[in-house]
């Protein structure tokens, strides 16, 4: 998995471990799998489907501070999938799609008094490289996403026991000015960008954790996390014989849902 474009996104990590050298923190590394599953439709009528797993890593820093703890994360994930749509002639078309999706994540957590529960936020910022890939004599096509989302929710302990915690977290999302980057380099058309309609979520996850020591713990989870996006902004085009064969041409975004599933296995130091 190339990633190299994007350490620059360590940077906040690597700040807040620096500015934290005399207070308690936790770093963890993850190991995870994703099942992606996205699906475009216009008035009900699917477009097109792409499904498969995609393996990934995560690492994250997180202080507590009396109740409030302050965490950062950054995961990156790539593979190819299947795609299962048509062509713009509206021709059944199968072929595969690379997927490169980068999330940079900060959450806070609320420890409310006298229970055992957490109230959360959450902000993110993601961007999906979607590469569908040329097959039977059809082009293939390079997009890029880019938006940001905003969570709440809860999580709340379903077992406490000795070394080990068994965790469930709910939350509701929301995605906001997202953007899609369309290469037609090779229609001629070059690179329009589309504003992508804002949507909702749903994001859960179960969590369990086993303390080795007092310094050091592994977690297993299971996430899943769901999110639309609304029909994007109509753009004309010039120069679309190649595209459409006329001079010009209407394109936009149809509206889409996302299921992201993803297992992941954490070890998490404390300093």
């Amino acid at each position: 998995m190339h990633v190299n474009n994007h350490t620059k996104y360590l940077l906040p990590l690597c700040m807040l471990a620096a500015s934290t050298t005399s207070l308690a923190i936790d770093l963890s590394v993850a190991a995870e799998l994703m099942y992606f599953d996205y699906e475009e439709t216009e008035d009900g009528i699917s477009l097109n489907h792409e499904t498969g797993f995609i393996p990934g890593v995560s690492i994250a820093a997180s202080r507590p501070y009396r109740s409030i703890e302050h965490s950062l994360e950054f995961s990156a994930y790539g593979g190819e999938v299947d795609h299962d749509g048509n062509t713009q002639q509206l021709q059944p078309h199968q072929t595969t799609t690379e997927q490169r999706i980068y999330r940079l994540l900060y959450k806070l957590s609320w420890s409310l008094q006298n229970t055992d529960a957490d109230l959360y936020g959450k902000v993110y910022w993601q961007q999906w490289d979607r590469d569908i890939q040329p097959n039977n004599r059809v082009l293939g096509l390079f997009e890029r996403y880019q938006w940001w989302s905003i969570e709440a929710g809860t999580e709340v302990p379903l077992m406490r026991k000795d070394r080990q915690d068994l965790l469930l977290g709910l939350g509701i999302l929301t995605t906001l000015n997202g953007t899609i980057m369309i290469d037609l380099s090779d229609f001629g058309t070059g690179e329009p960008v589309l504003e992508l309609g804002d949507g909702i979520g749903f994001f859960g996850e179960l969590k369990y954790e086993i303390k080795q020591n007092n310094n050091s713990r592994f977690k297993f989870g299971l996430q899943l996390r769901t999110w639309e996006f609304g029909r994007s902004n109509t753009l004309i085009v010039p120069n679309g014989f190649a595209l459409c064969g006329q001079p010009t041409c209407e394109i936009h975004e149809p509206e889409s849902t996302t299921i992201q599933t993803t297992l992941s296995a954490s070890y998490i130091h404390h300093f």
